[in-house]
């Protein structure tokens, strides 16, 4: 079962993934093809509507497949477990129920909500460099903005309660990588000048924090994490989510042998013939105490220096040069 959720979730990505290229590669026909003008306001809105369409199969087939496989099968798993009695990781029992892969199909979901808001964002630019005050176009940028800054928000809002779940699983890379599709969304917020509910500080903290923690899972987004500051500082404009340190833990799931499967001590599954260790927590890096702080006056006797100062008698001979 392992490897074919693994091998679905490595479809989906790719898909995702090329969804992602398609967009990139096909926005400068999108700009050519807007025209200006009450006469062209039906063919514009059908373009915003077809291309912001793009991914509504391919989400619907992600929220599809976890909906009536992966969560019946982690369901199945806990309720075996239950009625096993089994509570611990243990070579000779069934392994401790700690199931992730309808939060990896979740996240894996959302990633594809962002790309479509990304999209909007860059047709809201198109739109807006037509330089047309018609009608049509004025109602299309209201509705499409509108539209966007909803659906950012309540992104934002959900994705708040898989990461109580990815916190609760101790799933560190999988925290990381969510957080950070939750910031993409701020930044679409903050390019609108639209408000965020996302307490930006503390996520970027905690994202930081898992990074340096976990160098060999979380740790691998550190670049994207660095990548979200400079937007978050309007010294960049843009960062690409989806090249960038998760995209080979992605690519590595389905990269399974039978007889490989293996449980951390947090009872997460992983191949042992494609990790050395657990892709999800891994090893831990606690940073170093900080050392307390030192008054530098603790080691000057102040006091009778200025006292000394004070009687001394200045004796110009004394520096002359013989």
């Amino acid at each position: 079962m392992h490897t074919k959720l693994t091998r679905k979730m490595n479809l989906f990505m790719e898909q995702l993934y090329h969804a992602k290229t398609r967009f990139d590669k096909s926005v400068d026909d999108f700009r050519e093809r807007l025209r200006p003008g009450p006469l062209a306001g039906r063919n514009n809105a059908d373009l915003v509507r077809h291309r912001g369409n793009t991914l509504v199969e391919l989400q619907s087939n992600i929220t599809e497949f976890r909906d009536h496989v992966v969560q019946p099968f982690e369901d199945d798993m806990a309720k075996l477990a239950v009625f096993l009695g089994i509570s611990n990781v243990s070579g000779d029992k069934l392994l401790n129920i700690n199931l992730c892969y309808g939060l990896r199909f979740g996240a894996l979901f959302f990633r594809g909500r962002l790309i479509v808001l990304e999209e909007s964002l860059r047709m809201l630019g198109a739109l807006r460099s037509m330089d047309d005050d018609s009608e049509h176009t004025t109602i299309l940028i209201r509705g499409l903005q509108t539209l966007t800054e909803e659906e950012a928000n309540t992104n934002i809002k959900v994705l708040n309660s898989i990461i109580t779940e990815c916190e609760t699983k101790v799933l560190k890379r999988l925290e990381a990588e969510i957080r950070l599709v939750q910031l993409g969304f701020h930044i679409l917020l903050k390019e609108l000048g639209a408000p965020s509910t996302l307490k930006v500080d503390n996520s970027l903290r905690r994202t930081h924090s898992l990074c340096q923690t976990y160098p060999d899972t979380a740790g691998v987004l550190l670049k994207t994490y660095d990548s979200f500051k400079l937007v978050l500082r309007d010294e960049r404009r843009y960062v690409n989510l989806y090249t960038q340190g998760s995209t080979p833990t992605w690519w590595s799931w389905p990269a399974h042998r039978i007889g490989n499967l293996k449980n951390c001590v947090h009872g997460h599954q992983y191949s042992a013939s494609t990790w050395p260790d657990c892709p999800e927590c891994g090893r831990e890096v606690l940073p170093s105490p900080k050392p307390e702080p030192v008054d530098p006056k603790s080691f000057l006797k102040e006091d009778a220096f200025v006292v000394a100062m004070r009687t001394q008698t200045f004796n110009a001979e004394s520096y002359r040069t013989r």
